[in-house]
């Protein structure tokens, strides 16, 4: 299988060739699809397995579907729930939108509020956020989830295990109700999950990847040492 199945648009085609990627994922395969099909996905892959890539490009093809009519906040929203990774997604975003006049924005902790002000009143397309400095913006009014036609949650296992439950209900509650909505997971077992993803999906199509041991060659592990409780809650922010 090729990306040229997917039959995605020209630039993102583009950034693909310059990328070097050809050949999807089993994560990129089981997923694209139904997204760009406009369904709800509850889907499961390790990282490292190509899972960034496999929202990515179905929310950029759905910008360059249904391109925006009025300046306003973000329409596409990605929750993560570390900075780290946050930065990682952002950067993922900003490659494959390159031939495009999408914009894309960050919003994490471990920076001083306020500074995300140029960012918050750029008219950004697709913002990529760590949960709590999120609700911070939310609570002052600088950000409005309620032009968010699709709702991406990465390692959405992670937040809740990080505590971040109260966040993620509130940005559903307050995200527009006809959107698409992708949750991301290492695994789809857990009772805390079952149930948020009750909440926040609609008929939902079911992906679960089992990575090739190729595939499962390319993952990186790491561990970072904290020298105490705050470095820690820095670390994770």
């Amino acid at each position: 299988m090729s990306f040229a199945e997917f039959q995605l648009d020209d630039a993102l085609n583009q950034a693909l060739e310059s990328a070097g990627f050809d050949q999807p994922t089993q994560i990129q395969q089981l997923a694209i699809p139904p997204a760009l099909e406009g369904r709800d996905l509850l889907a499961s892959a390790p990282t490292g397995t190509g899972k960034t890539l496999a929202f990515v490009l179905p929310a950029i093809q759905y910008l360059l579907d249904f391109p925006r009519r009025d300046p306003g906040f973000a329409r596409v929203l990605v929750m993560t729930p570390t900075r780290e990774l946050a930065y990682q997604v952002y950067d993922t975003f900003k490659q494959f939108s390159q031939f495009t006049t999408l914009n894309v924005g960050l919003i994490t902790g471990g920076i001083n509020y306020g500074s995300h002000k140029d960012t918050l009143e750029k008219n950004n397309d697709i913002l990529v956020a760590t949960p709590g400095r999120l609700i911070e913006y939310l609570d002052a009014e600088s950000f409005q989830a309620d032009e968010v036609e699709l709702l991406i949650l990465d390692e959405a296992d992670r937040m809740l295990d990080m505590g971040f439950i109260g966040e993620m209900n509130r940005i559903v509650l307050e995200a527009r109700r006809r959107r698409q909505t992708f949750l991301f997971s290492a695994t789809l077992e857990g009772a805390s999950l079952e149930r948020f993803a009750e909440k926040a999906l609609k008929e939902p199509e079911h992906v679960e990847a089992n990575p090739s041991r190729k595939e499962k060659a390319k993952i990186l592990q790491w561990c970072h040492l904290a020298d105490d409780a705050n470095h820690k809650l820095a670390l994770l922010t």
